[in-house]
């Protein structure tokens, strides 16, 4: 990382409807946050402004917010603005003694249409034709990991029902998540640590030393599982049957799934996609970074050094990441992961 050994400086940027306001909120910002979230959960941005004056107006609802978050100067840090993304104000409100604004907006990379139902549904495909479907009628362009484009879908989403939902069902199944990204629907598994444009993300080091506050971590035992099992209707001999996916590493009986799945394909893709969460979610861990770094986002694989061995062994991956700016210019991250 680029940096200079001077005391560091943040810096930020937003912009209400293509209109600059960085200068008209500097001297009023008490807090500017934002928490970006994994896949098709929306981003949430919060702005905290002083209004002693009573000369803010409340933004309507559906003005559209860009922000950037960064550095200006200081040592080993990411100098420079990072773009943090577009959001749509969705509420804003006034409180007095002190008087203050506080404008609440989520992300809008999704746009309304993903939550229209609709009917129409998939039977039959792959992967590839479903999320080239729902990208072409949102005006988007399909990325889809290489791994899972081919992907045999028996049946998805019959009925009414959102793109968005179709996505989520379809990132359950595969343990994957859909995002967007400069007119681009990503669907890529969730950890594979790629870009939209399939280069490898480089593994962020974290140590001890540059935290701050209260670092957590956990580790569950509470249900170890040997593997995942899934069962299903076999048509042709008009019996239940059952797949099982990672199991053979030890004791313990395999997790069971309680639906009953209508053809291999499908108990065998759940199987596995259970399999992977449960594995991740034996250790997780939240780190507060005095220093913060806007240009670590979710999916980003992350190593830490400094604190427990058994920390410091994990393969970490960001599942949250919060940036948050205060009026006299401090910039701090908080940073939850899980392991992969």
């Amino acid at each position: 990382m680029a940096g200079e050994k001077r005391h560091p400086i943040a810096s930020w940027r937003v912009t209400l409807d293509g209109r600059d306001l960085t200068d008209l909120m500097r001297p009023r910002l008490l807090s500017l946050s934002l928490t970006e979230k994994r896949g098709e959960e929306a981003d949430d941005l919060e702005i905290v402004l002083d209004d002693k004056d009573g000369q803010i107006e409340l933004p309507p609802a559906g003005r559209t917010l860009t922000v950037e978050m960064g550095w200006k100067q200081g040592a080993n840090l990411p100098i420079g603005l990072i773009k943090k993304g577009t959001f749509k104000v969705d509420e804003a409100s006034w409180r007095g003694n002190p008087d203050t604004i506080t404008i609440r907006a989520r992300s809008a990379d999704f746009t309304d249409a993903f939550a229209i139902r609709r009917e129409r549904s998939f039977v039959n495909a792959t992967v590839g034709d479903i999320i080239g479907a729902i990208a072409a009628d949102n005006g988007l362009t399909p990325h889809i990991d290489s791994d899972l484009t081919g992907k045999p879908i028996p049946a998805l989403g019959t009925g009414a029902r959102s793109d968005a939902a179709r996505l989520s069902e379809l990132g359950r199944r595969f343990d994957a998540v859909a995002t967007i990204k400069m007119g681009k629907l990503i669907f890529a598994p969730i950890g594979k640590g790629q870009t939209a444009g399939g280069k490898a993300i480089p593994t962020e080091t974290i140590a001890r030393n540059q935290t701050e506050g209260s670092p957590e971590y956990s580790r569950a035992e509470r249900e170890t599982y040997n593997g995942v099992e899934a069962s299903y209707h076999d048509i042709a001999t008009g019996t239940k049957k059952t797949v099982v996916a990672g199991g053979g590493n030890g004791d313990g009986k395999p997790k069971r799934l309680k639906k009953t799945y209508a053809s291999e394909t499908s108990a065998r893709q759940a199987a596995e996609a259970e399999h992977k969460r449960v594995s991740r979610s034996k250790a997780t861990t939240s780190i507060p970074l005095a220093l913060g770094r806007p240009d670590i986002t979710p999916e980003r694989p992350i190593t830490l050094t400094g604190f427990k061995s058994e920390i410091d062994a994990h393969k970490w991956l960001v599942k949250e990441a919060e940036h948050k700016m205060d009026g006299s210019g401090g910039l701090s991250s908080r940073l939850k992961l899980e392991t992969i």
